[in-house]
């Protein structure tokens, strides 16, 4: 029940933002080098990273050596995308196909299309890797918006090849400006054991559509001290760390940690309100990985598909949190906001003894 309430949520909520394509990510990603690729997918790795580091608190432990505390919830968050992150440029080298090549030949002066000549030094063209430039939507741009390709001209073999601009078609903006990237989780938190609460997250596998499966799980714990005071204070603080990691398809693998300091305070008794902060210092990090394919020719053949990995961190080093808690009996409502490069939103329900 807890999966397919957890796999809806994914599933929905992408496909309420944005039409996925019918080309897969691993498609689109197999015409990017590592250099192009890094910037291509650079906005969701600090989402993936911020959405791991998110919702794991709602409340600070009571300042209890031994109480007993069991909370089961369903936990949804979600990154946002401003609107510098869904364009990039990025110089790098290239390998031209046939058809660039010759569109570039075809606009050199004193050079005669067809001829042995022009033969040449199109193949010599395409085996020669050339500088160029790249601009265009990352993996939350425009789906309609292609990647640009500016070859800026140069000398070469003698002649002086003109600038020329080229379209990589079926390089675009895969989630097509999606706002937000969601992510939930099924989380238990038990105690309390001498003001300690321990956290377990789990998202089990479900296949996203031209993704792949996504999965991943998390541990934590929350300590009160508190409970070493021999007064008690008016609020109810917790000291935290959590871990978790994350994997999407075969593309990504991602793995997050934050260390916090929180503070509660809970007003009434059966029915009762819970506002609570927290400061964060936190990391993540993804192995993106996958299968490119250049446009290089050796001996009258394309060269095949090599595979290439690259990690990325987070832009997220620290964060300030917000949230409330609405405790309805044994049902608890919780929202919260963190404030951080790359903003997050979280809420979620939960049933609670």
């Amino acid at each position: 029940m807890i999966k397919r309430i957890l796999s809806l949520f994914v599933v929905c909520s992408l496909f309420l933002s944005v039409n996925l394509k019918a080309q897969s990510l691993q498609e689109t990603l197999s015409k990017l080098s590592s250099t192009v690729g890094a910037q291509y997918v650079k906005p969701v790795i600090s989402a993936f990273g911020s959405n791991l580091n998110s919702g794991w608190v709602t409340n600070a432990p009571s300042a209890s050596k031994l109480e007993f505390h069991l909370d089961v919830k369903i936990i949804a968050m979600g990154s946002f995308f401003s609107d510098d992150v869904k364009n990039f440029v990025e110089t790098g080298q290239f390998y031209f196909s046939q058809d660039q090549a010759s569109q570039i030949l075809n606009n050199t002066t004193g050079l005669a299309q067809g001829s042995p000549t022009y033969v040449l030094l199109r193949s010599q063209l395409q085996n020669t890797p050339m500088s160029v430039t790249f601009s265009g939507p990352t993996i939350v741009g425009k789906k309609n918006q292609d990647l640009k390709i500016l070859f800026p001209g140069q000398t070469f073999q003698g002649y002086n090849l003109p600038a020329t601009t080229f379209s990589m078609s079926g390089v675009s903006g895969f989630l097509d400006e999606l706002p937000v990237l969601p992510t939930a989780a099924a989380q238990v938190t038990v105690g309390t054991l001498f003001g300690t609460n321990f956290a377990f997250r789990y998202f089990p596998d479900v296949d996203i559509k031209d993704m792949g499966k996504f999965s991943f799980w998390g541990v934590g714990l929350i300590h009160n001290p508190g409970v070493w005071f021999s007064n008690p204070i008016p609020v109810d603080l917790g000291v935290g760390f959590f871990t978790q990691k994350m994997k999407v398809g075969d593309m990504f693998e991602s793995t997050a940690s934050q260390f916090g300091v929180y503070v509660s305070k809970t007003f009434g008794a059966i029915i009762s309100f819970t506002p609570y902060a927290g400061l964060t210092i936190e990391s993540s990090k993804t192995t993106v990985s996958y299968n490119y394919q250049s446009n290089q020719i050796v001996n009258g053949t394309s060269v095949p598909p090599v595979n290439i990995a690259f990690e990325l961190e987070g832009e997220n080093s620290s964060s300030a949190v917000i949230g409330f808690t609405l405790h309805l009996a044994a049902i608890n409502i919780n929202a919260d906001y963190k404030l951080a490069k790359t903003k997050t939103a979280s809420a979620g329900i939960s049933f609670g003894l």
